[in-house]
């Protein structure tokens, strides 16, 4: 499984929220108004930053 993030759900103006939830501080962001990035190879798909975002803008892939 693989975390992505759905632009059109988030609406990037804000910091992620999510960042502060992930135990392995695989999101980052650059500045409050672009979009987060996972880094694959820290992500553990553990799904708390899906179960934090308030847009659902996190999403399990295959």
């Amino acid at each position: 499984m693989k975390l992505i993030i759905n632009p059109q759900r988030c609406p990037q103006n804000h910091r992620c929220p999510a960042i502060s939830v992930c135990p392995k501080q695989a999101i980052t962001q650059k500045h409050f108004f672009s979009l987060p990035v996972i880094d694959e190879e820290k992500c553990i798909s553990c799904g708390k930053c899906i179960q934090y975002c308030p847009m659902g803008a996190f999403e399990m892939t295959k």
